[in-house]
């Protein structure tokens, strides 16, 4: 296996995996509330959480960010929780909207150093860190892809096929996605 495939494939595994229910959760409340149409916009939603995430990740792995664990693993699961509030509670899909993106690339700041250590331990001993992060960062990248084009069409599945209206999935997911990040926390 090539250094690039591994470093990509750690990507898609960091989100397509069910260890990664940090990532799986976040997105789901992020795409949550977009269509199947609206495919573009997911990508420039997830394209902006792995801006961030990349970004903070980066500054950890060169030593110019250093924070705390536990405190880091407890902000992630805020960042969930208020995404998911926010599907619940913003009621004007305009302002939802633009929230989310703002959403997407300031808790994927934070979500980036939640795997600073983890990187940090991959890649010891490296001299070149950039190139393995940015093959990480790819992999991230058609992960979340892959996992928001997969949310919006079980959305549409269940709002056309079922006749389950859209902001009543949206809500009913969203408190689901809030009742087990309290229960993390």
């Amino acid at each position: 296996m090539n250094e690039f495939q591994l470093y990509f494939e750690l990507g898609l595994e960091h989100i397509l995996n069910i260890g990664a229910m940090d990532h799986i959760l976040f997105l789901l409340a992020l795409v949550l509330i977009f269509s199947l149409k609206e495919w573009k916009k997911l990508f420039w939603l997830v394209s902006l959480f792995t801006l961030a995430h990349t970004s903070s990740l980066l500054l950890s792995v060169y030593g110019v960010l250093e924070l705390n664990e536990n405190l880091i693993e407890k902000t992630i699961l805020i960042t969930i929780l208020i995404t998911a509030l926010s599907n619940i509670l913003i009621k004007n899909q305009k302002i939802l909207h633009q929230t989310h993106f703002y959403f997407s690339f300031f808790f994927g700041l934070v979500h980036g150093l939640g795997f600073a250590k983890d990187f940090k331990m991959i890649i010891v001993g490296q001299h070149h860190k950039l190139m393995p992060l940015l093959e990480f960062a790819l992999g991230i990248e058609i992960a979340q892809i892959i996992l928001g084009i997969g949310i919006l069409s079980l959305s549409l599945i269940v709002v056309k096929l079922l006749k389950v209206k859209q902001k009543e999935f949206i809500s009913i997911l969203s408190a689901m996605v809030v009742g087990y990040v309290l229960s993390m926390l």
